[in-house]
C-alpha cells in the first residue's frame, strides 16, 4: 500500500503551486534546499511537502492547468462520498 504513494511534493507556503516534484523524499529535500540556498524561494524557503501517488498528481496538475485552479483546490478532495463522510465526521 505505501508503495502506491510515491512521488513526493513540494509546494509553496500559500498552497497555491508546486514547486518541485520527486520520487523520494530524499531527492526532495535536496531540490529543496539547492533552491534555498541559491535564494530562488519566496517566504524565506518555507514550503509545504506532501506524498501522493502518481495518478493523483497527474489528476491535481491536470485540474490545476484545465481550470487555472491553486493547488489547494485541485487536491482537495471531492465528491458525494467525501461531503458525506466529513459531515457525517462533523456533526
Amino acid at each position: 500500500m505505501a508503495n502506491q504513494y510515491n512521488v513526493f511534493i513540494a509546494v509553496d507556503f500559500f498552497n497555491a503551486d508546486i514547486l518541485f516534484v520527486a520520487n523520494s523524499s530524499g531527492e526532495l529535500s535536496r531540490k529543496v534546499i539547492k533552491a534555498i540556498e541559491n535564494h530562488k524561494l519566496e517566504s524565506d524557503g518555507a514550503v509545504r511537502l506532501y506524498r501522493t501517488s502518481y495518478q493523483s498528481i497527474k489528476a491535481i496538475e491536470n485540474l490545476m492547468v484545465r481550470y487555472h485552479l491553486p493547488f489547494h483546490e485541485a487536491a482537495r478532495p471531492k465528491g458525494r462520498d467525501y461531503e458525506n463522510q466529513t459531515i457525517n465526521a462533523v456533526g
